[in-house]
């Protein structure tokens, strides 16, 4: 049977977490019955593949393939499951997180009713922190192409956002394997190749934030993740040259070399040794970016970078550890974000007809 849109979710120890995810696909506004879900895991030690068992057991557009090996990343899973796709459109959804209602159906008709080959949509965070994404765009967006607004280069999580398996297909795009980063590799070759992208103002994707739990890779800021990174980057770096887009080098890596900055000098788990030997690993992306500005805002990101691009990583390192009070900084950006966010809702007409409502009961109890 030929389904509207596949969904694919890399899985491993999610059994917390899993039910609520294949959940929200199932209940999607478009009808399930126009979904083919796929879900691989990746050598599970917990019951998380019994409850996938217990789902493809239910229903016949839920299915479930091995991969020969343990990877560790989310790339050959998704590879996997494109390759054994049977839609027209694909989508992508991470095992611990959670689709709006009608987010399927929202991505569906906007890309077929517009010949687009790459939909997006927001998402907002849940779980030990509430944001919403991409506040800078306002409006929905269509590019003719990416060269229109180099800025959607920022945006990655290919979670929220749809694409013609076709397109996919003919431009040859896959997922890097074994590295993460590989979400950005694929985004980056997907937004190259696109004639038309179409961002729209929705909320469409729940987020969970899992910062306390160290079991959710991406928020551990361990060794096994930031090297992996660096991997992932040079994956990217590949992707620019096929597509003879190195001029967008600095537009991406400024960003992510930044964030990947931090993480390194914040990071508790991570030995002085090692620091250095992953710093050294990555120093050819320092030495590739042409100009540092726009990007990143932090002033100490932006002179650590601009040492490590001039003068190498040992012009950093006797100093690495003095940077460590980035993570009071980061933490008290983090609260401020919290309260902006809280701030933005009352000012939202929901938010302040509940403040009004609180505000008149309040009133009515005095004059009783």
């Amino acid at each position: 049977m030929k389904y509207k849109v596949s969904v694919i979710i890399p899985t491993y120890n999610s059994q917390d977490y899993l039910n609520t995810t294949v959940d929200s696909v199932i209940n999607q506004s478009i009808g399930f019955e126009n979904i083919e879900l796929i879900i691989i895991d990746d050598f599970s030690t917990d019951n998380t593949q019994k409850i996938i068992d217990e789902y493809v057991s239910k229903y016949d557009n839920i299915k479930t393939y091995s991969l020969s090996k343990k990877t560790g990343t989310p790339g050959a899973a998704r590879n996997l499951g494109i390759k054994n796709s049977n839609s027209e459109y694909l989508m992508f959804l991470d095992h611990d997180d959670c689709y709006k209602k009608e987010a399927v159906e929202k991505l569906y008709l906007k890309i077929k009713n517009n010949n687009a080959d790459v939909v997006i949509g927001k998402f907002k965070t849940f779980g030990d922190g509430v944001a919403i994404s991409d506040s800078w765009i306002t409006k929905e967006t269509t590019l003719n192409s990416i060269d229109e607004n180099t800025l959607f280069l920022s945006i990655d999580n290919i979670w929220r956002m749809i694409f013609p398996k076709e397109f996919i297909i003919n431009n040859d795009i896959t997922f890097p394997e074994g590295v993460f980063a590989e979400d950005l590799a694929f985004m980056v070759d997907s937004f190259i190749n696109a004639k038309k992208i179409i961002f729209i103002n929705e909320i469409i994707y729940n987020f969970r934030l899992r910062s306390r739990n160290v079991t959710s890779t991406s928020l551990s800021k361990g060794y096994h993740y930031l090297n992996g990174l660096i991997e992932g980057y040079d994956f990217v770096v590949s992707v620019l040259r096929k597509n003879k887009k190195c001029d967008f080098y600095d537009k991406i890596f400024n960003q992510h070399l930044s964030t990947w900055t931090s993480d390194i000098v914040l990071s508790d788990t991570i030995s002085i040794e090692d620091k250095k030997k992953i710093l050294e690993k990555a120093e050819p992306l320092f030495k590739s970016i042409k100009n540092i500005n726009p990007y990143p805002e932090n002033e100490e990101n932006r002179a650590m970078m601009e040492n490590i691009k001039k003068n190498g990583v040992s012009s950093i390192f006797s100093n690495i550890e003095k940077n460590k009070y980035l993570k009071q900084l980061s933490a008290v950006e983090n609260e401020l974000k919290i309260k902006n966010n809280e701030i933005t809702y009352l000012k939202t007409t929901k938010g302040w007809f509940k403040y009004k409502i609180n505000n008149i009961i309040s009133r009515l109890k005095r004059n009783i």
